[in-house]
């Protein structure tokens, strides 16, 4: 028997959930289907040498080693000299779950990122980037354990080689301080989107293809989820389309 919540039933709730996760499913899909695309534009496409960056208009891909700018930032636990970091504090929690049984998850005390403007340099020149609005790949270069304490950091360091695929914009258009530059690379509607990632274009192409795989996925099962939630709760849809055994 349906348990009735004032004029809407059990059902009734149950079902919305589940479409409410179909349409996220859907959007998941699209965004992975897109992003599968970018990473193959971008897995297909060369980087520019950076000393012909001014032949460029709009989407620019370059490839180099990232170079303090003006300034760099200090990493919270480490203490590195850096130009981009994240970094997240965990303790490690043990729960009783509905079953009685301990379960252990790591939860999040503290986290957070920073960057600054820097240089990409290559033998043909150097351009400024400022990766304030950009996704940053960036792979581990911190982490210490201390009893049911873990940190960790992730960062981009002077001197490591970085990728970027972003828009060539005018430095009278940056709200960053670029020294003498004219122009820099960012954000924009005329570009993908702005990825920065520590190491060549196969890093950049393999997490991209990654996170969007991992999109695709999920989102699949959602719609199918609610696919399994509606055929069990609505059993004459179901029998009209020939499904047994559910």
């Amino acid at each position: 028997m349906s348990t009735v919540i004032g004029p809407v039933t059990e059902e009734m709730l149950v079902l919305a959930g589940g479409v409410a996760a179909a349409v996220i499913g859907v959007y998941l899909v699209v965004w992975g289907v897109n992003g599968l695309r970018r990473t193959i534009a971008v897995w297909k496409s060369d980087p520019t040498p950076i000393g012909e960056a001014h032949l460029i208009d709009g989407t620019i891909e370059v490839e180099g080693t990232a170079e303090e700018l003006s300034r760099t930032l200090r990493s919270p636990y480490d203490g590195a000299r850096s130009l981009a970091y994240s970094y997240s504090k965990k303790r490690k929690e043990r729960e009783r779950n509905e079953d009685g049984e301990y379960e252990t998850e790591w939860r999040t005390l503290e986290s957070g990122s920073e960057s600054v403007p820097f240089l990409v340099a290559d033998d043909t020149g150097s351009i400024p980037v400022d990766p304030a609005a950009a996704t940053l790949g960036m792979d581990n270069e911190y982490s210490d354990r201390t009893g049911d304490i873990k940190k960790t950091e992730s960062r981009i360091d002077p001197g490591d080689g970085v990728h970027v695929i972003g828009q060539k914009r005018s430095a009278n258009e940056a709200d960053a301080d670029l020294d003498d530059h004219r122009t820099y690379i960012g954000d924009g509607e005329e570009a993908p989107p702005f990825r920065v990632t520590d190491g060549g274009e196969l890093e950049t192409v393999a997490r991209m293809f990654g996170r969007s795989l991992g999109s695709i996925f999920l989102g699949a099962g959602l719609v199918a989820g609610f696919g399994y939630l509606l055929l069990t709760s609505f059993p004459g849809i179901a029998a009209a389309l020939g499904v047994s055994g559910i």
